[in-house]
Order: C-alpha cells, then structure tokens, then sequence
C-alpha cells in the first residue's frame, strides 16, 4: 500500500491550564487507513505510516515528534507479544 500523501503532521497551538501563553503541539494524523485485521496489525500499519512520514518530513521539531511517536507504537508492539 502506497501510504504518501494520506498521512501527516500537524501544528496547533494550544495553552496548559494555568498559562496564559500559547504553544505550538503536534499530532501524527492516520487517514485511509485500511480495515484492521487485528490491534497488532493495526500498529504495525502506524508503524510504517510513521517510518513513510518521517522519510518525507524536513523540521526537526516535526522529525522529534515522529520518531517519539513510532518508539511509543514499537513499545506498545513489544508489550502485545506478553
């Protein structure tokens, strides 16, 4: 499956209670994603979203957070298998 294009990272701008200043937060956004077989089949398509995105993705800010993103996938990956 061809995953360029239907995956990406976006910025908002969000405020922690308590502050008055905005910061800028990222989230990974999986779209088109085909029907899952399983959760582990699931992971391993984000997995490889997050390893498509991050070969496309320039900012190291934005590389930061994928990477971030697909160490926590291949965590919870490990933790399926016990």
């Amino acid at each position: 499956m061809n995953l360029t294009g239907l995956d990406q990272i976006r910025e908002m701008k969000s405020s922690a209670s308590g502050f008055k200043s905005r910061q800028s937060v990222f989230f990974i956004e999986y779209s088109n994603q085909p029907f899952y077989n399983d959760l582990r089949n699931m992971i391993e398509v984000q997995i490889g979203s997050c390893e498509q995105l991050l070969a496309t993705t320039k900012s190291i800010v934005q590389r930061n957070v994928i990477e971030r993103e697909a160490t926590i996938l291949k965590l919870v990956l490990e933790l399926l298998e016990y």
